[in-house]
């Protein structure tokens, strides 16, 4: 399935919420999804495949939050969005909001940014650009497993792409959470594989085109 995918679609390389003020346990507001990604080496193996998609020329898309300065157009209407205004982090212009070290733009990537909501295609020009490229399938990274990830992967089976999830390029607040998630949500709706796996892959679809 994996290797169809990859060789008879085009894929892009979805990088969700890989910013400082998330993932860098000295900066972030939850404590625990960040000590977990590094445990995991989440970003590591992120960084792989971050590089092994330009070199195959398929598009990388980086998808970062970044609040409004005024925070006007975040509602109190769940946890995490009251806990958003309470901090007042992660707001233009600040350092939580820059990239993880490694994982940084190039010039050739695409950046959807969103500055409120918590899923990655809901007020975003995310699907626009996406299907504007031809892309038919989305490798889902980042964090985290227990929200960011699952928004993607269910709006996105549900607008019609075909969902890829290396496990071990995600990562949640608990290993036990995380599992559960996977397992009993995730797997449901897109294809559960590794980074190894995308890689050799992507190694395959190369194969074929040069053949």
């Amino acid at each position: 399935m994996l290797d169809r995918l990859l060789t008879t679609t085009k894929a892009a390389l979805l990088i969700n919420e890989a910013q400082i003020g998330i993932c860098h346990p000295d900066h972030a507001m939850f404590k625990a999804m960040p000590l977990e990604a590094q445990k995991r080496g989440t970003m590591g193996n992120i960084a792989e495949l971050d590089r092994a998609f330009r070199a195959a020329k398929l598009p990388v898309f980086h998808l970062p939050c970044v609040h409004r300065k005024d925070f006007a157009d975040i509602k109190r209407n769940s946890l995490i969005s009251a806990m958003s205004l309470k901090a007042r982090g992660m707001s233009e212009g600040s350092p939580e909001t820059a990239f993880m070290p490694g994982l940084e733009p190039e010039p050739e990537d695409h950046i959807s940014t969103r500055s409120s909501g918590i899923f990655a295609f809901l007020g975003t020009d995310l699907d626009v650009r996406l299907r504007r490229l031809g892309v038919e399938t989305i490798i889902a990274t980042g964090v985290s497993t227990n929200l960011g990830i699952p928004g993607i992967a269910f709006t996105a089976v549900d607008m019609g792409y075909n969902v890829v999830i290396p496990e071990d390029c995600i990562a949640g607040s608990d290993p036990e959470v995380h599992r559960v998630i996977v397992e009993e949500q995730l797997r449901l709706v897109a294809t559960i594989t590794s980074k190894d796996e995308v890689l050799a892959a992507l190694e395959k679809r190369h194969e074929a085109a040069a053949a």
